[in-house]
C-alpha cells in the first residue's frame, strides 16, 4: 500500500521578540531586523505560501501579534495554524511556575485579543521547557507541544514529573494527555543563518546555506524513505528563511516534497490524528 508522506512547514514568527526575549538585545539594529521579519519576510513567504498551496503552522509570541497585528490577521486569514509562543518569547526554564503561568496566559490574551485564535498547540521559545511546562500545558488544555527531540518523524507521549538522578537511573514520571511533535535544531534556519552577538553567546550564522539545504533534503528523503508513516517537521524563521536567496531553499524544500507526493499539513492535524489513533491509558 502506497504511504503518503506528510510535510508540517513550521514557522516562528518571533520578530522583535526573539531579540529582547531570548537574547537581551533592544537596540535600534535588533529591533530592525525584527521590522524585517514581520514587515519584508513574512509577506514573501505567505507569497509563496499561496502560490504553491502550502498550509503551514505559526507559532507567534504575543508580543508580536501585539505589535504586528496586520501581518498576523494576514497570516490567519490565508488558512495556516497558529500557535503559541510564548509573550516575549521568554524561555521557560528562566521561570518559576507562577511566571510561566503568567507568560501562557498573557501569550493566550494576545492571541484571542488580536487573531480570536484560541491555539491547540505550543512551542518553546528556544526549544526548552521547564519541569513544570508539559503538566502546565495539559492543564490549559492544549492538545500538542512541539518543543522536544525525542524522536525524529514519530510524534509520541509527553510527560510530567521526571526526575533526573546524577547517581542511579533517572526515574520517568506519567504520561500526558499531551501529544509531542518532535523538532531538531539541526532542521531550524535560526542558529546556522543568523548572526547575533549577546555575550558570552556568539552566533556566527552564513554558513554554507546551499549545503544546510542539501541536508535538509537528504532529510526529507531518509524519512520518505525508512519512515513511511512519519512527519517531517521543519522549523524557520521568517528573518531567517525569508532573506534574499535564502527563500529560494523554502521553495525548494516545498518542490522536494512535492517530488515526493507528500501532503502539507498542519501541526495540530498530525497531533489529533496520532492521538485518535493512540488513545491514552488509564
Amino acid at each position: 500500500m502506497t504511504v503518503t508522506p506528510r510535510i508540517c512547514l513550521s514557522f516562528d514568527f518571533d520578530a522583535i521578540s526573539i531579540w529582547l526575549g531570548t537574547l537581551g538585545l533592544s537596540s535600534p539594529t535588533y529591533v530592525s531586523r525584527g521590522e524585517f521579519a514581520a514587515n519584508v519576510a513574512t509577506p514573501r513567504i505567505l507569497d509563496i505560501l499561496e502560490r504553491e498551496e502550502v498550509v503551514s503552522t505559526w507559532y507567534i509570541p504575543g508580543l508580536d501579534v501585539d505589535t504586528y497585528p496586520e501581518v498576523c490577521k494576514r497570516i490567519r486569514d490565508a488558512g495556516h495554524e497558529i500557535g503559541h509562543h510564548g509573550y516575549a518569547h521568554e524561555s521557560p526554564t528562566s521561570l518559576d511556575e507562577k511566571a510561566e503561568r503568567d507568560v501562557l496566559e498573557r501569550g493566550l490574551d494576545a492571541l484571542d485579543r488580536v487573531l480570536g485564535v484560541r491555539p491547540d498547540g505550543y512551542r518553546s521559545p528556544a526549544f526548552d521547557l521547564s519541569e513544570n511546562s508539559t503538566r502546565l500545558l495539559a492543564e490549559y488544555g492544549f492538545k500538542y507541544d512541539s518543543s522536544m527531540m525525542g524522536n525524529d518523524f514519530q510524534p509520541y507521549r509527553c510527560r510530567t514529573g521526571d526526575v533526573i538522578n546524577r547517581d542511579r537511573a533517572v526515574e520517568f514520571g506519567r504520561e500526558l494527555d499531551l501529544v509531542e511533535v518532535p523538532v531538531s535544531w539541526t532542521l531550524d534556519d535560526f542558529p546556522f543563518m543568523e548572526f547575533a552577538i549577546a555575550p558570552p553567546l556568539l552566533m556566527p550564522g552564513s554558513i554554507d546555506t546551499q549545503g544546510l539545504a542539501d541536508r535538509w533534503v537528504s532529510d526529507l528523503d531518509f524519512m520518505v524513505e525508512e519512515v513511511p508513516h512519519g512527519v517531517f517537521t521543519q522549523t524557520f524563521h521568517p528573518q531567517a528563511i525569508g532573506r534574499a536567496g535564502r527563500i529560494r531553499i523554502l521553495e525548494r524544500m516545498i518542490h522536494r516534497a512535492k517530488d515526493h507526493g507528500a501532503e502539507f499539513t498542519t501541526v495540530s492535524r498530525v497531533a489529533a490524528d496520532w492521538s485518535a489513533k493512540n488513545p491514552t491509558v488509564g
